[in-house]
């Protein structure tokens, strides 16, 4: 079986932007007769943790979900930054993402060199970004050991000599959405082509989904996950302004509402929940595994992503909202205009602004009004297939192809 080496500082248990999307499509190339070879970050251990189907070769240290509280946690798996003083220490320095980011493309060099040397089959490498380490550590190896890259950019860079590095390295680069490459063709406007970029598209898998359970019939209990990303203060108080007089309206019974909170974003929603007594709804606080996230997802009635309005929101679509494409859940927003709003729309879901408390609270008693009706729709099956992960795998395979003419 011929191999690929991916190179990803977003991997499980990581649950950084970037992590499913890399372990999907890595976990998809066994069955087309590829095998991945992973150099990673950080390792998590515990029992929420899956044992990985491949190698995975982790640069960072092993952290225990039981040794840290789930803020701690849910901090360090999502790359946000620590209380002082949260990790001790290993060695010489404090195990924090931010401070091993920088430190990684070293190790990993060390790693690299190892791995290929014991992996003569691997053919081509597949690497992520951002963060940059990852594309720069490609760029070597690809010069050093003569083989092709796939570049997967997930977002759009900060300014760096490197982007444009890339962009005409002549190797594969890829997005995942046709909106981030028209990004990148408006800001090189004169030094990029349509060719120069491809498309692999986010994916759900049904096998995936399969092995985290069924929806559970909660009777009278009507449960929400709200995904927060990219919410600064002021969106954050016109949402929850919102929430608080949703569930302070007649119809909406506190015995009747269960609220979950996921997403890089919602490790701010404390203070807000506090402020507006809204602790005693909430089923689950600092979601640390994915598949405990995917889980709760699953047993949602309503998923519902709240993204504000920083910069960049309008090419972004959080990973976890593909994963619930195939979940026949009720799919709703609170956002601004962007891919996401439309998204959303697209498979029949349903949206509302994040500009204005009421509009919120308006939207979300309507909701529940569709629910309790039996008329809340779900996700449309015959849009969501285009993002099964069949496609996106035809994609990745086919940029592949380009570059290995025999494959």
């Amino acid at each position: 079986m011929k191999k690929v080496l991916f190179l990803c500082m977003n991997f499980p248990p990581m649950m950084t932007e970037g992590s499913s999307r890399a372990f999907k499509l890595a976990s998809s190339l066994p069955e087309v007769g590829w095998e991945p070879v992973v150099i990673a970050f950080h390792s998590v251990s515990g029992p929420e943790i899956e044992q990985l189907p491949f190698d995975v070769h982790y640069v960072g240290q092993e952290v225990s979900l039981s040794d840290h509280d789930a803020e701690q946690m849910f901090r360090f798996v999502h790359g946000l930054p620590q209380r002082k003083r949260a990790f001790p220490k290993f060695g010489k320095t404090r195990l924090k993402t931010g401070a091993w980011k920088n430190g990684w493309e070293k190790k990993a060099r060390a790693v690299a060199g190892q791995v290929l040397l014991d992996n003569p089959d691997v053919e081509m490498i597949y690497a992520q970004a951002p963060p940059f380490s990852p594309h720069r550590l490609a760029l070597e190896l690809s010069g050093k050991h003569n083989l092709p890259v796939v570049f997967d950019c997930i977002g759009s860079f900060a300014a760096d000599k490197l982007e444009m590095t890339v962009m005409h390295s002549g190797h594969c680069v890829v997005m995942p959405s046709r909106d981030l490459k028209e990004l990148f063709l408006r800001k090189y406007r004169e030094e990029l082509s349509h060719g120069d970029i491809s498309i692999v598209k986010n994916c759900f898998d049904p096998k995936a989904l399969q092995t985290v359970g069924v929806k559970q019939d909660a009777g009278a209990l009507m449960r929400w996950v709200f995904h927060i990303e990219m919410a600064e203060d002021g969106d954050l108080k016109r949402f929850f302004s919102g929430l608080s007089t949703f569930t302070q309206s007649s119809h909406a019974g506190r015995e009747r509402l269960s609220f979950v909170f996921t997403g890089a974003g919602s490790v701010a929603v404390g203070r807000y929940l506090k402020k507006y007594g809204l602790e005693d709804f909430v089923e689950a606080h600092h979601v640390c595994s994915q598949r405990e996230e995917l889980e709760l997802c699953m047993r949602a009635d309503v998923y519902c992503l709240v993204l504000g309005r920083a910069e960049g929101h309008e090419v972004f679509v959080p990973e976890r909202l593909y994963d619930v494409l195939g979940m026949s859940t009720s799919l709703a927003g609170v956002l601004p205009e962007g891919l996401s709003r439309q998204l959303i729309l697209d498979v029949g879901g349903r949206t509302a602004s994040i500009g204005s408390s009421g509009d919120i609270a308006d939207f979300l008693q309507d909701t529940l009004y569709l629910w309790r009706s039996k008329q809340l729709p779900v996700v449309n099956d015959v849009v969501a297939r285009d993002y099964h992960i069949q496609s996106a795998v035809q994609e990745f395979l086919r940029e592949m192809a380009a570059r290995l003419p025999l494959f």
